[in-house]
């Protein structure tokens, strides 16, 4: 924002020069020479600085306070602020009117077979429509979160001052600093740096320089370079985060099929969220992998692109129910830890338990919902935990659950996971897919798959 200029300085010193002038040239007749001058030249700086002084103090009273509106009154701001009401509004046009074919049809049954056709192509438009405008009013967030992340980025000369004359000392130049810290949010720094001499430095190198002077754990943000060279670079820093993930996955192909229709993603997303994800498709074979396999994909773009995990499932949903070449069922499972908090948010869709295993017992998180592609109004479970370090998620799909006798699965699961104690995610998936067998003398009756994620305090 430019700086609002003071000219309060040079309407004091006119003044007083017109004064001193002024008492000068009277007092010449009046008195004597050298003390005309030297009354003059105080009556003069006196009333320069009367007037800067009276001045500041007006130009302060006559201030208007700033307002949300004034905050807001960058032209790039406006401009995308504009574009995020345009795509909230074209939401609610495609949206439509709730309830207008109920109205328009009130005896469905009475219907012939071309009206039943157009009842149905009119209703598959609407859920067409209805999906567009869940996608436009995630588009419209996603640009009010950009305007607010991009103005809330501000630089902070004192700190690329210090930061400057400590990285010296490495061969490096600062250019910019340029850091952002939203109210209850943690600090991330973009470092623009570049080395001296023609030699490489390590980012993380720099982030334990960072940390000293900002008293506080920094790291090289997600997909950041590791080494900084004699071009400019910009880098980002983000705090540290408390904790750490551990994983792994086991799996096993239904008998007669040579790949497994199950899926699954670890996906590591800004501000230290780490995603697992577990997609079953309907059936097994490649029919069964390529369902699951889209529903993956489309999962970790979406959330690649900014959208919340709920907007992401309910698109993936819509997206499975409109496919005209044939029906899709598909299980989401997702675990979403916070490597800050620890707090791990579950969302089920069709899916299988998933098991919290903490110190010396197994909690459960259990899902009554259909999967994806079944209605388009999806309503998935959701729900929280608080992990702590040594606590270990597990995932798994129903074909693992459906091994074991059907009127204990969940008591045998526990027990199952309690009986090996150890704290690596590998040998505990490993342990889990091979005890579960042991209650199949033959070859597995459907796609088995075991996700272990492990927390792990730094």
């Amino acid at each position: 924002m430019k700086r609002e200029e003071n000219y309060g300085w040079l309407y004091g010193i006119v003044a007083g020069s017109c004064v001193a002038a002024m008492q000068i040239g009277v007092g010449m007749f009046q008195m004597d020479r050298d003390y005309a001058i030297l009354l003059g030249a105080a009556q003069g700086l006196l009333v320069c600085s009367l007037t800067v002084i009276c001045g500041g103090i007006l130009v302060w009273i006559l201030k208007p306070l700033p307002t949300e509106r004034e905050e807001q009154s960058h032209p790039v701001q406006q401009r995308l602020t504009e574009y995020r009401e345009a795509f909230h509004n074209l939401a609610v046009s495609f949206a439509g009117t709730p309830g207008r074919m109920a109205e328009a049809v009130p005896e469905e049954e009475r219907l012939d077979k071309t009206e039943k056709m157009k009842l149905l192509w009119n209703t598959r438009l609407e859920e067409n429509r209805a999906a567009v405008a869940v996608q436009l009013n995630e588009m419209a967030r996603i640009m009010t979160d950009t305007v607010e992340y991009a103005w809330d980025t501000q630089p902070d000369e004192d700190l690329e001052q210090r930061l400057a004359k400590k990285l010296r000392s490495m061969g490096l130049s600062v250019h910019s600093v340029m850091v952002y810290q939203e109210e209850h949010r943690r600090q991330e720094v973009y470092l623009t740096i570049s080395t001296r001499h023609r030699k490489c430095v390590a980012t993380k190198d720099i982030a334990e320089a960072l940390s000293r002077l900002m008293k506080k754990a920094m790291m090289p943000g997600k997909d950041s370079r590791a080494f900084v060279g004699s071009e400019k670079a910009t880098v980002l820093f983000v705090e540290r985060t408390n904790f750490q993930v551990l994983y792994s996955v086991e799996k096993a192909v239904k008998s007669k099929e040579t790949i497994s229709g199950d899926n699954f993603s670890l996906h590591r997303c800004r501000e230290g969220q780490f995603i697992g994800a577990l997609s079953d498709g309907m059936g097994s074979g490649m029919a069964a992998y390529r369902d699951s396999e889209m529903v993956i994909d489309l999962l970790e773009q979406f959330l690649e692109a900014g959208f919340s995990k709920e907007t992401a499932v309910r698109m993936i949903n819509s997206a499975l129910i409109v496919r005209s070449d044939a029906q899709v069922f598909s299980t989401i499972d997702i675990s979403s830890l916070d490597l800050y908090t620890g707090i791990c948010e579950f969302l089920k869709v069709g899916a299988s338990t998933t098991f919290i295993r903490r110190e010396n017992w197994v909690e459960t998180i259990s899902s009554t919902s259909l999967p994806a592609g079944v209605f388009h109004k999806l309503e998935p479970d959701c729900t929280s935990r608080k992990l702590y370090d040594g606590d270990m998620v597990i995932m798994v799909t129903d074909g693992v659950l459906d091994a074991l006798p059907a009127a204990h699965q969940e008591k045998l699961m526990k027990d199952i996971i309690l009986e090996h104690d150890t704290g690596n995610p590998s040998e505990l998936a490993a342990y889990i897919l091979a005890r579960v067998r042991q209650y199949r003398e033959k070859e597995p009756a459907d796609d088995m798959t075991v996700l272990v994620m492990g927390l792990v305090k730094y």
